[in-house]
């Protein structure tokens, strides 16, 4: 935990198990052994020292084999939490696609006939944004279990991975988007810088970056968040029910309480959204599966037909209210907002259904039966960065006729052009991401150190992976994702 709670390695991090046994051996060094005085003559008696340095070596060799058995626990304890994360791995990237699969439809299916059915897909989707919440604190907790490093520390390290990339896409957003998009020009110079200082303020520099400003508020509080969970670790439900009544709470005073009046107010309002608040629910679900990773997994095992049967129910449920509040052509904006609680069934129950999946990979990837583990690592590295780039793929391919064309290529099935955008979206956004990863400032662009360009094939003698090569839980830095 961070300071009571514990250090800021993600499972993204490469804590190496040397690392740990020797930290654990030199903490419990003994001290050198003293002879005690012979009592009769003050001073250190032939065969009492020689019993005293005996003793003492027994003392000091018992203590090396405890801090070796310490040091294999550590060890064994760190490569445990690193087999856990490849869970998260396959979650996130999960998570990333559905991201790229809402925007990319709402893009392409804005029309009478297809925005129904488009903005249900769209209120579906609005899973993400919780998933990622919960993933993101269960990795922080798994990762951060037993280390100890202050909240300072944990900041410098942490903010580091997000902040430069949220600095850059919002100035780079800034700019494309009255390169890019038609009919947006530049405003002048005594407005633009303005409003770039108020995006970067309240994430507002594109769509997809308030999240980035969320992740930033989780590593923040992530201290606080970490000492309040470990005080209750042993009462699991109470904590999870105060997450989900300040998550119901935040979705009714957004979903149906009147608009505040006044300009302090209505400002809170318009950004309170993008506050922990709203995720606290999902906040506890991802510490709370950290803390007893054992029992949730076991439990998810046992009730595998349960737990989709009430995911379809939910889905269900959540699609119904959607339709039952628009028609054809008439899509109100509360029917498929992010806080509908309506939704909250689905939100909880897709994504522990989402992370059933991910758990019964994990599991036939641990047995070495084909799961496309080497897709997922690859995936995982690159996600950030699609999240990043993928609307200014969209943009792009606006602005060069893609999508008008598309409805000239198929004017009669907005399902196969909502299916070949979403192709394309994802092939473009991951070839720029390749690029980005090359280049010597990639981690401020993709949340990843550069991958260097292999212009052979390597030597024996090269034992040395490279980033691109590492498992995800082995690679240096993990993204926020969210």
């Amino acid at each position: 935990m961070v300071h009571a709670a514990s250090s800021a390695r993600t499972a993204g991090d490469d804590v190496s198990t040397s690392e740990v046994s020797s930290t654990s051996v030199a903490e419990t060094a003994p001290a050198t052994a003293e002879t005690d005085p012979s009592p009769a003559t003050g001073t250190p008696d032939a065969g009492s020292a020689a019993t005293a340095t005996s003793d003492a070596d027994g003392s000091d060799e018992a203590t090396r084999r405890d801090s070796a058995r310490q040091g294999a626990v550590d060890a064994a304890a760190i490569k445990k939490a690193r087999s856990r994360a490849h869970t998260a791995d396959f979650v996130r990237v999960a998570l990333f696609a559905f991201v790229v699969v809402a925007h990319s439809v709402n893009a392409i299916n804005g029309g009478p006939d297809e925005v129904r059915a488009a903005n249900l897909i769209g209120t579906l989707c609005h899973l993400t944004r919780y998933g990622f919440v919960a993933v993101t604190l269960y990795v922080l907790v798994l990762s951060t279990q037993g280390r100890d490093m202050s909240p300072v520390q944990f900041w410098r390290r942490r903010f580091g991975l997000v902040i430069w990339p949220y600095l850059a896409w919002t100035v780079i957003y800034t700019i494309t988007d009255h390169v890019i998009i038609r009919d947006n020009p530049f405003p002048p110079m005594n407005e633009l810088f303005p409003q770039l200082a108020h995006d970067l303020l309240v994430g507002e520099g594109k769509y997809q970056l308030y999240f980035l400003l969320i992740s930033m508020q989780i590593y923040l509080f992530f201290p606080l968040i970490s000492w309040i969970f470990e005080r209750g670790r042993n009462h699991p439900w109470t904590l999870l029910s105060i997450g989900a009544v300040i998550q119901v709470a935040m979705f009714v005073v957004y979903q149906y309480l009147p608009r505040p009046s006044g300009q302090f107010w209505d400002v809170t309002y318009q950004h309170l959204w993008k506050t922990l608040p709203m995720y606290a629910l999902f906040i506890a679900m991802g510490v709370l599966a950290a803390q007893h990773q054992q029992a949730v997994d076991k439990w998810l095992r046992d009730h595998m037909a349960a737990v989709f049967l009430v995911a379809v129910g939910a889905a269900a449920f959540t699609s119904a209210a959607y339709l039952l509040a628009t028609s054809p052509g008439n899509v109100p904006w509360k029917a498929n907002t992010a806080w509908n609680p309506a939704s909250l069934p689905w939100y909880v129950a897709g994504f522990v259904l989402l992370w059933l999946i991910g758990l019964l990979w994990d599991d036939r990837r641990a047995s070495g039966r084909p799961a496309a583990a080497n897709v997922v690592t690859k995936a995982t590295l690159r996600a950030f960065g699609v999240f990043a780039v993928h609307p200014l793929i969209l943009d792009v391919l606006g602005r060069v006729g893609f999508l008008s064309g598309l409805f000239e290529w198929f004017p009669n099935s907005a399902t196969l052009r909502s299916v070949i955008l979403v192709v394309v979206v994802l092939t473009l956004s991951l070839l720029l991401v390749e690029l980005l990863l090359r280049l010597p400032f990639s981690k401020y662009l993709t949340a990843r150190p550069r991958i260097p360009l292999r212009l052979g094939r390597r030597t024996k003698d090269d034992g040395r992976k490279t980033d691109d090569q590492k498992t995800p839980t082995e690679a240096p830095v993990a993204a926020a994702r969210n």
